[in-house]
């Protein structure tokens, strides 16, 4: 159902003659936010259900109409530059083809969470969602700080830049404070300066947050151990501004950080208000006497470890040598630096072509540079705290001449070029040593009808076994009779990102699995057949041997896996 502009007044009507006797108290119907909303008398506070222009498309949302910050309750989020209006905050569901239904829903939630409220019965939310309260009741005009690295700290000292724009740049140590702003902003980080970490025995409700320099003094007695004189002894170098970063944990068990500014105060000619000598020895809350307090707006700048599945590996600081920067091992590194892996060697002579961008991570931008090279600066600068990435622009074999310990400290090394010569050389290199890095080979047969990933363990097992002595594959999956584009010279297979991209994360996917823990001392054979569609727009089959030994692919392509052995 699609609703026209001319329907809304028609349907808002409706809304109000069917909410006739259902509302407590009394209600009546107001226009705002470009839709319309009704204004309920309800527990005791005036109750805002307001629908927007998009709605009923949007959900209806609810809003206290005077709220009290002084008196906070759980779930009710003050909004900045709206005076006492606070937004409710409720899960009901949108309801397009029912809008009655979605304003009746979001008052019967109002009410239900306002009683809850009342009881007592939410209070536990104002400590599991303690970073959303502190955000929601900082002042206007908060600055900001952005926090890396300190999730594992509960207390102690870091490294802190301040930037022209007023932000507090928080990192665990001057070295990846440094690491930071060189790849993101190819900047860098000339004097850090060091600030406190402060463990906060249990978390404040939002009428605790401190707000000004005594608020902070009570804060620090009432909730930390040691928080004054941690702060105190930094003050004693008289730093002209310092942020404080406090650490506390919920009872669900979430870890929060929260971060306050100490700005010196100045006379009129910018001088701080006491003198050196005298400065030094003050008692620690007199010398944070000497400084203005206040909130600041705290975010994580490695947030998007929280949406991986396994944020550990972040830590780890695994190093993987990427042999062969195209299309397919420019994606594989790209997708492990996103994964949390922390150090890479990426090799590669090549440089990048035009016929290279469509599938390949590099982009247009990066024609005419080494593709190792440019590589090194695009997951720099996508993933900022990935701890060191190496750029050889040469050959495997030069490499290796250059640097025999290339290998030495390898948690992985990945194969991508598919090219023979290159893989025996690799394989002869990694069997010589006397403790053998675990390496994955992978490539695409023609048209990216089959991708094969093979990981050898390095405990025994050789990756030549699958091969005749010209480098025929012995378990080929597919034949492909359409011929390859002249431009080609039968050096390369067209195929498009679609392709490179499932042929990536399988090989991917086998080495977080590798890095992991798992497939421990296993020589894994892994492969993806494509779709029916692709086969046959290469005029393409799946091989006899494949079939008598796999069995017929599903159309809808398929991942086959087995031991490494011939």
């Amino acid at each position: 159902m699609v609703y026209a502009a001319a329907d809304i007044d028609e349907w808002f009507e409706t809304l109000e003659g069917a909410f006739e006797g259902k509302l407590a108290d009394d209600h009546s119907l107001i226009r705002t936010f470009g839709g319309q909303g009704w204004r309920v008398r309800t527990m005791g506070v005036g109750l805002l259900v307001l629908a927007d222009q998009d709605f009923p498309y949007s959900k209806p949302r609810a809003f206290i109409e005077s709220y009290d910050r002084k008196r906070p309750q759980p779930h009710i989020e003050p909004i900045a530059n709206l005076g006492k209006l606070a937004r409710v905050c409720l899960t009901t569901p949108t309801t397009p083809d029912d809008p009655l239904l979605s304003v009746q829903a979001a008052v019967h939630d109002a009410r239900l969470l306002l009683r809850a409220n009342e009881s007592g019965d939410e209070e536990e939310d104002f400590s599991n969602d303690f970073g959303s309260y502190w955000s929601h009741y900082l002042p206007d005009g908060a600055k900001t700080a952005r926090l890396w690295g300190l999730s594992l700290l509960g207390s102690g000292i870091g490294a802190f830049a301040h930037a022209t724009d007023g932000t507090y740049y928080c990192f665990p140590d001057k070295a990846s404070l440094r690491r930071y702003s060189r790849h993101l902003w190819r900047g860098f980080a000339r004097d850090p300066h060091q600030f406190p970490i402060v463990e906060m025995r249990r978390l404040p409700r939002p009428e605790r947050f401190p707000t000004d320099t005594e608020s902070l003094l009570a804060f620090l007695k009432r909730y930390t151990v040691d928080g004054l004189h941690a702060i105190g002894e930094l003050l004693r170098a008289r730093p002209r501004r310092l942020p404080v970063v406090f650490s506390g944990r919920g009872p669900n068990g979430r870890v929060f950080k929260v971060a306050v500014q100490l700005a010196v105060r100045q006379d009129a000619k910018g001088r701080p208000p006491v003198k050196a000598h005298i400065h030094s020895k003050l008692g620690d809350e007199d010398i944070i006497r000497l400084y203005d307090a206040s909130p600041l707006d705290t975010g994580n700048l490695d947030a998007a470890l929280t949406r991986l599945p396994d944020r550990d590996l972040a830590t780890t600081r695994k190093k993987v040598v990427v042999v062969g920067c195209g299309a397919l091992g420019s994606g594989i590194a790209m997708m492990l630096a996103k994964a949390g892996v922390a150090r890479f060697v990426l090799i590669d002579p090549e440089i990048l072509e035009w016929e290279n961008i469509r599938r390949h991570e590099l982009g247009a931008e990066f024609v005419g540079e080494p593709k190792a090279l440019a590589l090194k600066g695009r997951i720099e600068r996508a993933i900022p705290d990935v701890e060191d990435v190496q750029a050889i622009t040469a050959s495997l074999q030069q490499a290796i001449e250059a640097n025999p310990d290339l290998l030495e400290d390898a948690d992985l090394v990945i194969a991508t070029t598919g090219d023979w010569g290159c893989d025996v050389l690799l394989d002869r290199a990694v069997s010589a040593r006397e403790v053998s890095p675990p390496t994955i080979y992978t490539w695409t047969e023609a048209f990216a009808l089959a991708t094969h990933a093979v990981l050898i363990s390095g405990k025994g097992g050789r990756f030549v076994d699958g091969f005749d002595i010209s480098g025929s594959f012995k378990g080929k999956a597919s034949d492909a009779q359409r011929e390859a584009p002249p431009e080609c010279g039968n050096t390369s297979s067209p195929f498009g990102a679609v392709e490179v991209a499932q042929s990536q994360a399988l090989a991917a996917k086998l080495a977080l699995e590798l890095i992991g823990g798992r497939h421990d001392g296993a020589d894994v054979w892994r492969t993806r057949t494509c779709e029916q569609s692709t086969l046959e727009d290469a005029d393409g089959r799946w091989t006899e041997h494949w079939i008598e030994t796999r069995g017929r692919p599903s159309a809808l392509g398929e991942v086959f896996e087995t031991v490494w052995k011939f």
